[in-house]
């Protein structure tokens, strides 16, 4: 399988920067760069792909630009008899976005709120049983599978919710959507040893080229 996993990391920045208007946000309570990376895995080879930077409210959000990315993929990735699978977080489970992942001919295994109404409007958290088909308000058409799991170690129980177009049994659904967090240890890594977040340029160019570079230093220690 070649999981293609897409997930938001901001880079806090303080202060006033001119030369990067356009590019310093609040995206979730955090100002600075928010950037959209595309993580593509396969067995034991990972490779953060490509990345955008979210220009802020008015322009492609988030999962626009995670589509794009996903659009962009060479062909011959598609044409493959590999299976594809696009993992995201409920960030990521707009209907656009889904109905792009479909559109691709592509699987998907997704976080999504609790709030989310079926087309009998019905929210999923009010839903009884697991491996439901259910069929989404603005998603008529798509076949999804509606998937709950527990949090572990929280303080009080935190229930979250998960669909898929790829019918499966519930305990193979949610070792899917673990392999999800591979991103998160992406993030963690590149920010702790490559210093992806601790750029100081001051223009557009200079932070692209900065973020280039750490992905490389990223690459080049993964292969060896």
């Amino acid at each position: 399988m070649l999981e293609l996993i897409v997930d938001t990391t901001s880079i806090a920045k303080e202060g006033k920067f001119a030369e990067l208007d356009g590019w310093v946000h609040t995206l979730n309570r955090v100002r600075g760069v928010h950037i959209v990376m595309l993580y593509v895995c396969c067995g034991e080879l990972r490779l953060p792909w490509g990345f955008k930077i979210w220009r802020g409210k008015g322009t492609p959000s988030p999962q626009d630009l995670a589509l794009r990315l996903i659009q962009q993929l060479p062909q011959d990735i598609f044409s493959r008899s590999r299976q594809l699978h696009f993992l995201g977080d409920a960030g990521f489970s707009s209907v656009k976005l889904l109905k792009g992942l479909s559109d691709l001919g592509l699987k998907f295994t997704v976080g999504i709120r609790s709030n989310r109404r079926t087309t009998r409007g019905e929210k999923l958290c009010k839903l009884a049983c697991q491996e439901l088909r259910v069929e989404l308000t603005g998603l008529e058409g798509l076949d999804v599978w509606m998937y709950w799991i527990w949090l572990p170690g929280a303080t009080t129980p935190q229930q979250r919710f998960i669909i898929t177009n790829d019918r499966r049994t519930a305990p193979s659904v949610r070792a899917t959507g673990r392999r999800r967090w591979k991103i998160e240890a992406l993030f963690k890594t590149l920010k702790s040893r490559f210093a992806f977040g601790k750029f100081g340029q001051k223009t557009k160019l200079g932070v692209l080229r900065y973020l280039c570079l750490s992905l490389a230093a990223f690459l080049l220690c993964h292969f060896e």
